[in-house]
């Protein structure tokens, strides 16, 4: 019986990891430093996410800007070391916020 528990339990396990091993968790995606303000950005980022009716709350930290597009899609502006440095954050990808990945083409060259 414990042979029989202890198999059964194995891909139990297995799932665990796999949700903790998500490449997408807390790494950014995209790290660009741009030679653009704080404030220039995240005017561009407020731009198109009013082009794509995207909805998002702009939160302040300190020497910048983050910005939630829900689903765990974050956008985060701050100075750093006299450069302006743009990190998005992946959440969950569908079709209503594919526009974020490419965003800091647009919004930090």
């Amino acid at each position: 019986m414990k042979k029989f528990v202890a198999t059964l339990s194995i891909p139990l396990f297995l799932a665990a990891c796999a949700q903790f091993q998500n490449p997408d968790a807390g790494d950014p995606v995209a790290d660009h430093p741009t030679q653009r303000s704080v404030s220039d950005v995240v005017n561009c980022l407020t731009e198109q996410a009013q082009k794509h009716n995207a909805p998002f709350k702009t939160t302040s930290i300190p020497q910048g800007s983050m910005l939630d597009f829900g689903d765990s899609n974050i956008v985060k502006v701050r100075a750093d070391n006299g450069a302006t440095q743009y990190r998005f954050y992946a959440g969950q990808r569908h079709v209503d916020n594919l526009w974020l990945e490419s965003a800091s083409k647009t919004c930090a060259p």
